[in-house]
């Protein structure tokens, strides 16, 4: 279970924690002025080639909070252009800011969050929207009263790819915001089900040091990202992806969903029954709807390769090295 933080001390130690990772992982730092609406700020900038990152705590807001600004590569004239913020409030709680910083109580791991509350001015630019097309995962985030709610899982603090996450985090939004801009959301599709789930067996083995499920949970829209990008340069000039809340991502002709793919993270058999109950509930009635489960690149038993062949389920692997993602078919 993720535990909302909320004592100064606790999420003072978390932003320092971040700002000193971020710091490290962008190598080129410049006093820059960065724009938002109605003015501008003159603040010390750490980037690459493609993020960059800015920070101040706002004491004297009407919400005190730590400002973390996001934007995709260094302008080299005019404002930097904030993209995304998060922005963890000094103390307590509130809703009314974006940034949350939770701790996973089983393994103690420490995770930035986002709530969805995309701003920037524009209309049709909120948190339903983004909600239903953000290809990330949202988790369930309880504070000390038992009190839950839905935040996006960004990375762990401490992640060897934190930044990788952060970047695809950011990039999401853009386009998200583009998306809007130019009136064409092409990841939103209408009437689609609740998907199912199922009882948990065994399957998968995993390889390696065990992880908090938050960690891998937050692999999930860089995955896919990654899979739509490879996908998207193997189509013909009539074909589209897209996705949704529920559907990780599709391949349409515009006439039909011609493929679906669900990506599990993780490879216990939860997720992999959940993955086959989607793919079978979302694909039902047409049975030309090409299915694939994409999954770890961990080693899977006889037993479950031949049931993936029975209902016609396609089986691809992800492998994540440093920056890079690799699919295996």
């Amino acid at each position: 279970m993720l535990r909302l933080i909320t004592t100064r001390n606790k999420i003072q130690k978390c932003q320092k924690e971040f700002e000193a990772r971020l710091k490290k992982l962008l190598p080129y730092k410049k006093k820059l002025d960065i724009g938002f609406q109605g003015g501008k700020i003159t603040n010390e900038v750490f980037y690459n080639d493609n993020l960059w990152y800015s920070t101040l705590i706002l004491r004297d807001a009407d919400i005190p909070r730590y400002w973390n600004a996001f934007g995709l590569g260094k302008r080299k004239d005019g404002n930097q252009i904030i993209v995304v913020e998060i922005n963890p409030p000094i103390e307590g709680s509130t809703r009314q800011v974006a940034g949350i910083f939770a701790k996973d109580e089983i393994t103690n791991d420490y995770f930035i969050l986002h709530r969805g509350k995309i701003g920037g001015g524009r209309k049709g630019i909120g948190k339903e929207r983004f909600k239903n097309w953000y290809r990330g995962k949202w988790v369930q985030v309880f504070d000390d009263k038992g009190n839950n709610e839905e935040a996006i899982i960004i990375s762990s603090i401490t992640s060897k790819n934190l930044l990788l996450k952060l970047t695809e985090f950011v990039n999401e939004v853009a386009k998200f915001k583009e998306s809007i801009a130019n009136k064409h959301d092409k990841r939103t599709i209408k009437n689609v089900e609740k998907s199912l789930s199922f009882n948990p067996e065994f399957y998968g083995k995993k390889k390696g040091k065990r992880k908090s499920i938050f960690e891998y949970d937050s692999n999930h829209g860089m995955i896919v990202n990654a899979l739509e990008n490879s996908l998207r340069k193997r189509l013909k000039q009539n074909q589209r992806t897209f996705n949704n809340s529920l559907i990780d991502l599709a391949v349409s002709d515009g006439k039909r969903t011609l493929s679906i793919y669900e990506v599990k993270t993780r490879s216990d058999s939860q997720s992999i029954y959940t993955g086959i109950g989607q793919l079978m509930f979302h694909s039902s009635g047409d049975d030309k709807i090409a299915r694939f489960l994409v999954l770890p690149n961990d080693t899977y038993d006889s037993q479950f390769l031949s049931i993936l062949t029975t209902l016609k389920i396609k089986l691809i692997k992800f492998a994540i090295n440093g920056n890079e993602i690799k699919f295996i078919a």
